[in-house]
């Protein structure tokens, strides 16, 4: 084990980020790792399950690495752990059955649970710029963004850390942006296209558009997660009742 491991400034940075836009008590499971964490307060991460597996094991010992780097502490005391899966398919169906309880159980202030929001409604919000200290003094700039979405029950508005809102709403609704022109939101939706909607597209003749850090067509911030994607322009009405009626075959 290497335990004077050089990680990467960027690598630190996304950490530090993550940290920083997660909740006081969101659960984090970082992918094909078998680990869940909970953020306790703005310094600290604790583990609270692992898979009985050696890999799970050294995947929490270099996370607790990385984040010591940033200096965000992490506990591990008390974890409760389950069996190995004995298949990729078992190891999937733990980890959404796990993933879905811990999401059902997310309410808002007024007691809403988010999963009952309208999901389909929400839009990504750029909050604003933010240093980020990495190491020996210096700083990056770093993005921080929320899925905005109304309380049905009591009108206000939830900003929604962007990894909760993808476990809540799948990445049909997560994959996807309303760019902001002069202050106000587009009435256009660019939706990332899947493998086989981009192989339709050539297919047709029909053109997308690429997306990076900036909108092709506003010049306006896009949020990270759509950058490097192939979009759809779909306009706001025709985009609603496609995912009303796919929500309805559900």
């Amino acid at each position: 084990m290497n335990d004077e491991e050089d990680f990467a400034d960027e690598l630190k940075v996304w950490a530090l980020e993550h940290f920083s836009q997660m909740a006081i008590k969101a659960v984090w499971r970082p992918d094909g790792t078998g680990l869940r964490y909970r953020k306790t307060d703005d310094e600290t991460l604790q583990l609270e399950h692992r898979v009985d597996h050696p890999d799970s094991l050294h995947h929490h010992e270099r996370i607790t690495r990385l984040f010591a780097t940033v200096n965000i502490g992490m506990t591990d005391e008390d974890v409760l752990t389950s069996p190995a899966a004995l298949s990729a398919e078992d190891a999937f169906r733990m980890e959404m059955q796990e993933r879905q309880a811990v999401a059902a159980s997310w309410t808002h202030e007024c007691g809403t649970p988010l999963a009952s929001m309208p999901l389909e409604l929400g839009v990504p919000m750029f909050i604003g710029d933010r240093e980020v200290l990495i190491e020996d003094g210096e700083t990056q700039t770093v993005e921080d963004w929320a899925i905005s979405v109304t309380c049905t029950e009591c009108d206000g508005v939830v900003l929604m850390n962007p990894d909760d809102f993808n476990l809540l709403a799948g990445d049909g609704l997560f994959m996807r942006y309303k760019p902001t022109v002069d202050e106000e939101e587009s009435d256009m939706w660019y939706v990332a296209m899947t493998r086989q909607q981009m192989y339709e597209t050539a297919e047709t003749g029909e053109l997308g558009v690429l997306v990076g850090s900036e909108c092709p067509d506003t010049g306006g911030k896009v949020p990270p997660w759509m950058w490097g994607t192939y979009c759809q322009r779909v306009p706001h009405t025709d985009y609603m009742l496609k995912v009303l009626d796919d929500l309805e075959e559900e």
